[in-house]
This record gives structure tokens, sequence and C-alpha cells, in this order.
């Protein structure tokens, strides 16, 4: 599962790659992010993420997150969601 939703986050989610905006490491300094306010979530930082269930990060990334530049991934399967959460949980240091 990690290894599918690296894939997605780098290359092939849509509408455009997570790495874009969470940059490749998933620090928050992708291209996109950088004119983003707030900046975008820093996967890294496991302080931050381990308050952060599971089932929040699915809706996030489903939905969005209003008043922020996080868009909606309405249209991945649910499966690419949840292999994306697990490969974001294996950044966290």
């Amino acid at each position: 599962m990690i290894r599918e939703g690296k894939t997605l986050f780098l290359k092939t989610a849509q509408p455009v790659a997570c790495a874009m905006c969470h940059g490749e490491q998933g620090d928050g300094k992708g291209i996109m992010g950088a004119a983003l306010v707030p900046p975008p979530r820093n996967f890294t930082c496991g302080v931050m993420m381990k308050d952060i269930p599971d089932g929040q990060l699915f809706w996030i990334i489903k939905n969005g997150s209003p008043e922020t530049g996080m868009m909606s991934f309405a249209g991945l399967p649910e499966e690419q969601v949840w292999q994306l959460i697990h490969y974001i949980r294996s950044l966290a240091k």
C-alpha cells in the first residue's frame, strides 16, 4: 500500500500530484505550495501528524479543506485514498 501511495503522491494523483504542493519529501515545500496561505501541511512532523485521525485525512483528501489551498480529490477511488494515507503516515518522523 505504501509503494502505491508513494506513486500517487509523487506522480499520478489527479487532478494534481500531491508533491506539487506538499513537496517530494512531504514537508510542505512543493513548487505550487509556495504561494498558498496557509502553507500545505508538513507530513514529516510526527508531533502534528499523531493527532490527526485517519478518518480526518480521508475526508480532507476526498473533500478538500475550506479556507486552504487543499483541493478536493473526490475522483480518487477509496482504495487510492487509503494508499495515500498509508504513505503519508510513513513520512512522519
